[in-house]
C-alpha cells in the first residue's frame, strides 16, 4: 500500500515518468550490482517522488478503531497503515503514534500531595486541584496495598468500589478491569457495578421482554438483510460514525453492509432529529421527530397498524403475551385518549399522514428496523426499546429472513456473520468470595458516594448504597462517562 500526502497533486507527469523508469530498472539492477548499489538506485528512484512514502510491512496490532500495522523506526511508532482487507479503514488509527508518544502521558506513579503528607481523607476539597508528587514504584505499591488492607480490615469489602469500566486498548490478558476485579476478589471482595452508560435502560428491560439483553447480541447477518429486506428503517441510528469503533476491535463489515444496501437500491428511511451521515450515505428518506419523542411516534404507527388491520394478530397470539393490556392503552380505553397518528403528531412534530404512511409501508414490505441507543438515555429510557419490540411484533416479521429488528447494527461490527474459529480466552476475574456485596448501578456512583445508606429501586429489587471508603479505577475514567460531571466532582470531594 502506498501513501501520498496532501501535496501529491504537485507531482508532474514528467517527474512521474522519470521515477517509474528508474523503478522499472530495479529488477535488472538487483541482478547486476551488489546490495549497496541497489540501495543507491532505490534512493535515486525515490528522489523522483518527493511526496511518496514507500509502503512498509508493519507490526500487526489493533485498537478500538480497527486493525492496523504499526510502522516503527528507531524504536518509535512513526505512523500506521490499515490492514489490506479492511473494507472501511478508519482515520482514527492515525492517532495511535500520538497516543503512544504523547507529552502528557503519565510515565511514573504520582500521589496527591495532601494525601501523601497527611494520609487518607486529607484536604478532600483539593481533589482534582491538588499538586502531584512523583514516587517510586515500590512506594506506590506499598501505599496501594496498605490502603486495600486497611479498608478491608476496618470497613469490609463493601467499602471498596472497584471502579467503572473504561475504553482501554488492551489484549485479552492485559484487561485492566478484569485484573482489578481479580485482585480485589483475592483481597476479600468489593462492591462492583451493574450495567453500563451506553445501554443502561435497554439491557435491563430487554432481558424481561425478550429474554436477552439484545443490545450486545448477534444481529441478523448482513448477507441475510441485504438479500431479503425490502425496507430498512433506521430509528435513531448514525452507523457511519458509530461503526468506526468497537469495545474490542471492529472488522468494519457493517459499513460494507450499508454500502451493499445502497448498491442494491434497497429503500431506507432514517428517523432522527438530525439528517446524519448515515442517512446521506444511504440516500435515505428522512423523517425528523422532535428529540426524545420516539415512543409517541411509535404508538402512532402502532395505532395505524391496528386500526387499518395491518397488524399480524396470529403472530401476536402465538409468540407474545400481554398484547391485550397494551391494546387497551393504545386505544385509550383507560385514559380516554387513543394514541392515534394525530395524537402522536402533536407530540413528535411529524405530520399524521407521514406516520400513517410509514405504518402502511412497513406492513407491506419485508422490513428490518435498526434502532440506536441514544433514545433510551433518558428518564423512562426503557420505554423506547420496549415499544419498538412491540411494534416489530405487530408487524409479525421477527424471525423472517431480512425482517424484524436489531439494536446493534450501528456498533461493534453488528451484523457480521458469526465467526466459527477458535477464540483465545482471556484471564478471568476469579471467584468472588462468599457474601460479596451487591453491585450498584454504574451510573449511580455519584449518588452512592454522596448518600451512603440510601435505598433505591433497580431491576425489580431494592439496592442499598454502601459507605464507600476507597475507589480503585483501572483502565477507565468515570469523569469521562458520567452524565453530570459537576455532580460527580462534588461527590468525589
Amino acid at each position: 500500500m502506498t501513501f501520498f500526502n496532501d501535496q501529491q497533486t504537485n507531482l508532474s507527469r514528467r517527474t512521474l515518468l522519470k521515477g517509474l523508469g528508474a523503478c522499472a530498472a530495479l529488477p535488472l539492477l538487483a541482478g547486476l550490482f551488489p546490495k549497496s548499489a541497489l540501495a543507491k538506485a532505490v534512493s535515486t528512484a525515490l528522489e523522483q517522488f518527493p511526496t511518496l512514502v514507500p509502503a512498509q510491512k508493519g507490526i500487526l496490532t489493533g485498537a478500538h478503531w480497527g486493525a492496523f500495522e504499526a510502522i516503527v523506526s528507531e524504536g518509535r511508532m512513526v505512523r500506521v497503515q490499515p490492514v489490506a482487507d479492511d473494507p472501511a479503514p478508519n482515520d482514527l488509527i492515525d492517532m495511535a503514534p500520538f497516543q503512544v508518544h504523547a507529552k502528557n502521558r503519565i510515565k511514573y506513579p504520582m500521589v496527591r500531595k495532601s494525601w501523601l503528607e497527611h494520609g487518607p481523607g486529607a484536604r478532600p476539597e483539593l481533589r482534582g486541584a491538588d499538586e502531584w508528587v512523583r514516587v517510586s514504584w515500590e512506594k506506590a505499591i506499598d501505599l496501594v496495598a496498605g490502603e486495600i488492607q486497611r479498608v478491608q480490615s476496618d470497613f469490609g469489602p463493601q467499602a471498596i468500589h472497584a471502579g467503572s469500566y473504561g475504553w482501554k486498548s488492551v489484549g485479552m490478558f492485559h484487561n485492566s478491569r478484569t485484573l482489578l476485579h481479580r485482585l480485589m476478589n483475592l483481597a476479600g471482595g468489593f462492591t462492583g457495578y451493574a450495567g453500563d452508560y451506553s445501554t443502561g435502560a435497554a439491557q435491563v428491560i430487554m432481558s424481561h421482554v425478550m429474554g436477552s439483553i439484545e443490545v450486545y447480541e448477534q444481529q441478523t447477518a448482513w448477507p441475510n438483510v441485504v438479500e431479503h429486506a425490502e425496507l430498512v428503517v433506521l430509528w435513531g441510528v448514525n452507523a457511519q460514525v458509530t461503526l468506526k469503533n468497537s469495545w474490542n476491535m471492529p472488522d468494519h463489515e457493517g459499513q460494507a453492509g450499508f454500502k451493499a444496501l445502497k448498491e442494491k437500491g434497497t429503500r431506507v428511511i432514517s428517523i432522527d432529529p438530525v439528517y446524519n451521515e448515515t442517512a446521506k450515505q444511504a440516500n435515505a428518506e428522512w423523517i425528523a421527530p422532535n428529540a426524545y419523542t420516539d415512543v409517541a411516534m411509535m404508538l402512532g404507527v402502532a395505532h395505524t397498524l391496528y386500526s387499518e388491520k395491518k397488524h399480524d394478530q396470529a403472530f401476536l397470539d402465538r409468540y407474545t403475551v400481554g398484547f391485550d393490556t397494551f391494546l387497551a392503552y393504545l386505544l385509550g380505553k383507560d385514559d380516554g385518549q387513543p394514541k392515534s397518528a394525530e395524537w402522536a403528531s402533536a407530540i413528535c412534530g411529524v405530520e399524521a399522514k407521514v406516520i400513517r404512511q410509514l405504518a402502511l409501508d412497513m406492513a407491506a414490505k419485508r422490513t428490518m428496523i435498526m434502532a440506536g441507543w441514544g433514545m433510551q438515555r433518558q428518564h423512562h429510557g426503557e420505554q423506547p426499546n420496549w415499544m419498538l419490540v412491540t411494534l416489530a411484533a405487530m408487524l409479525g416479521q421477527i424471525g423472517l429472513p431480512g425482517g424484524g429488528y436489531g439494536f446493534s447494527y450501528h456498533y461493534s461490527s453488528g451484523g457480521s456473520p458469526t465467526a466459527k474459529g477458535g477464540i483465545l480466552a482471556g484471564i478471568s476475574a476469579g471467584s468472588a468470595p462468599k457474601n460479596s456485596p451487591a453491585p450498584i448501578p454504574v451510573a449511580r456512583i455519584a449518588d452512592c458516594l454522596a448518600n451512603p445508606g440510601k435505598t433505591i429501586d433497580f431491576n425489580g429489587r431494592k439496592v442499598t448504597y454502601p459507605d464507600i471508603k476507597l475507589v480503585y479505577v483501572a483502565g477507565g475514567n468515570p469523569f469521562h462517562h458520567h452524565q453530570d460531571t459537576n455532580n460527580l466532582l462534588q461527590a468525589w470531594r
